[in-house]
């Protein structure tokens, strides 16, 4: 091994180190989503708010952490085709954090009281696929640059859970357009 390919390697390791934290918050994220959802069903409403405070930080902390690697990419020597898929990985892991905050900022608009219990548990099912996915993030993470014949794997797992959560959801959605035949627009709308 050159020197330049091993210092090259040790600073994809740092890169990598930082991307476990970024990921790391990002599964902060969605536990606290998540727990938005388990919440709902309660119609626990201190505890939504709590959550959804929770969420908002955790995503503005892996928000940090995500500039803080692309900083590190932008100012480092790395092959331009090793930068752009460590790029890739960060921005599209982030859209995970991003989506998470989505679902909840709908939901802290929305009366507990107002949405039926078989959208929420289906909800809660798409958000524990979602939870599932960011763990297997983790784990894919940290075997990276040690095994990668097994981030292949973990990655079809991920895959699967995806598909299994847009079916879940275009299920979800035929419930929720009965549910707006039901209820008031304002309700629907988010």
């Amino acid at each position: 091994m050159t020197l330049w390919s091993w210092i090259s390697r040790r600073r994809q390791w740092d890169v990598i180190r930082f991307y476990i934290e970024h990921v790391d918050k990002i599964i902060e994220v969605v536990d606290h989503a998540k727990k938005m959802i388990e919440l709902f069903l309660t119609k626990d409403l201190e505890g939504i708010k709590d959550e959804w405070h929770k969420v908002f930080k955790y995503e503005k902390e892996a928000d940090e952490v995500k500039r803080k690697i692309l900083s590190e990419l932008s100012k480092e020597i790395f092959h331009p085709i090793d930068r752009e898929e460590l790029v890739r990985l960060v921005l599209t892991s982030d859209d995970v954090a991003a989506y998470a905050k989505g679902w909840s900022r709908r939901l802290s608009l929305i009366e507990p009281t107002n949405l039926p219990e078989n959208i929420l548990n289906r909800l809660r099912e798409m958000a524990e696929n979602v939870h599932k996915s960011t763990l297997l993030m983790k784990n894919a993470a940290e075997k990276l640059l040690v095994n990668p014949k097994e981030v292949l794997s973990i990655s079809n797992e991920i895959e699967r859970l995806e598909e299994e959560t847009d079916d879940i959801r275009h299920e979800v959605f035929k419930e929720i357009l009965n549910y707006c035949e039901e209820s008031k627009i304002s309700q629907c709308l988010m």
